[in-house]
């Protein structure tokens, strides 16, 4: 389970709010002070996130908890979301190939055409049956402990 810590910033018949800083991974290394990748962060990556939680716990506004996203459920997302498109997008332009061979054409926009095909149809599909592929309550986070 990834956890993150979170404030809460305000209660709503069992909603909360909640505020996490979202850090960088960067500054941990002995390189951060000389790594143009830390130094950006410094600049860009502090951001705050506001997350609206069903919780049965007793909070109480100001308290500090924790804040947990089931692990491999964002490893499977990550696999729909990049994996799935991309083999798509090569077996659609391996079949534009055998099509521009057959037909004796020496353009590749037809090649080009049937990759971009084969990626738009995947990123539809998989808006439309993603939910097919696993359970979408275990994207959302929950509330785990008061700390």
């Amino acid at each position: 389970m990834i956890e993150e810590n979170a404030t809460v910033q305000d209660i709503n018949k069992g909603v909360v709010t909640l505020q996490t800083i979202k850090s960088s991974a960067c500054g941990g290394c002995k390189e951060s002070d000389t790594c143009s990748t830390s130094i950006l962060s410094k600049y860009f990556a502090n951001k705050s996130i506001e997350l609206n939680l069903d919780t049965d716990l007793p909070v109480k506004i100001g308290d500090y908890v924790t804040v947990g996203l089931e692990e491999q459920a964002l490893v499977r997302l990550t696999v729909l979301i990049y994996f799935i498109p991309i083999i798509v997008m090569f077996v659609f332009a391996i079949l534009g190939t055998f099509i521009t061979d057959y037909l004796n054409i020496t353009n590749e926009l037809l090649i080009i055409a049937f990759a971009l095909i084969g990626l738009g149809g995947s990123f539809i599909g998989l808006k439309k049956f993603g939910s097919y592929f696993f359970n979408l309550d275990k994207l959302n986070p929950v509330v785990l402990k008061i700390n």
